[in-house]
């Protein structure tokens, strides 16, 4: 298991984080009419595919549980879905969700797909664990057909304090968004086909509440202290995972965005 396999195991096997967040793994997009985590996630994915083509081949990118590949393949057809995962454990259970397309185990950043071959590349809340975000982007560039695109939401980390760094790579990091709108235009996106929106308030700030309170961090124990005897390791684990998730991600995010970027 290597350390981003590791890093989201519990988000992948946690019966209590798949009803929470509705077998999405991502940030959701919050609005203030939104009520729970798993409404956000599917709100995020809605914005996200209504920037896609009608019709078309269509490939999804880190995939987590399936649940954004089986919505591609109501709207397109399985026949012209792909999905690719650098986790053979992510494939199995999206497999189990009932994903029929053409899944495999693939790194983002050297896909071994052939050049102009998709209409549409939907990648949601990845590329910052990329080994490189750069080599995707360019990957990216090079297997879309003319006029095709790639949509994404993704996270600008601006340090890395407390995080692995080889679930984080360094070389992800950016100070502002016109850092990071660069990295397209150096991937080959022309300046005016790549489109940001800054999300940051919709996504992350609204996300660690709402874990904060589904995990009843606020319940009044002592920071460090023991859980009770009738708390089961598991809801231990899970508690400590998310509680360390917050802190990391307002620390280190700089911004959370929204891109449609054409070819």
């Amino acid at each position: 298991m290597n350390k981003i396999q590791e890093a989201y195991s519990i988000a992948m096997n946690d019966p209590a984080y798949e009803k929470f967040a509705g077998g999405y793994v991502n940030y959701g997009l919050w609005t203030s009419a939104t009520k729970s985590p798993a409404e956000a996630c599917h709100h995020l994915v809605d914005t996200l595919l209504a920037k896609f083509p009608e019709r078309g081949r269509v490939l999804d990118v880190a995939f987590g549980k399936g649940v954004s590949t089986k919505r591609l393949e109501e709207r397109y057809g399985a026949e012209n879905v792909v999905g690719i995962n650098i986790d053979p454990d992510q494939v199995r259970i999206a497999r189990d969700r009932g994903v029929t397309c053409d899944l495999r185990v693939m790194d983002a950043a050297q896909p071994d797909l052939p050049s102009e071959s998709f209409d549409a590349i939907l990648c949601v809340e990845s590329a910052f664990h990329f080994q490189s975000r750069a080599r995707f982007l360019a990957e990216a560039h090079r297997v879309l057909r003319p006029n095709g695109v790639l949509v994404m939401s993704d996270v600008l980390f601006r340090t890395g304090h407390g995080l692995d760094p080889e679930v984080f790579p360094l070389e992800n990091q950016v100070s502002s968004v016109d850092e990071y709108r660069g990295a397209y235009i150096a991937a080959g996106f022309s300046p005016d086909s790549v489109a940001i929106d800054v999300s940051t308030r919709q996504q992350i700030y609204a996300l660690s509440a709402a874990v904060a309170g589904a995990f009843n961090f606020f319940r009044g124990r002592p920071p460090g202290a023991e859980p009770q005897a009738n708390e089961s390791q598991a809801f231990a684990a899970a508690e400590r995972f998310w509680a360390s998730f917050i802190v990391s991600r307002l620390v280190n995010i700089q911004e959370c965005v929204l891109v449609a970027a054409r070819k």
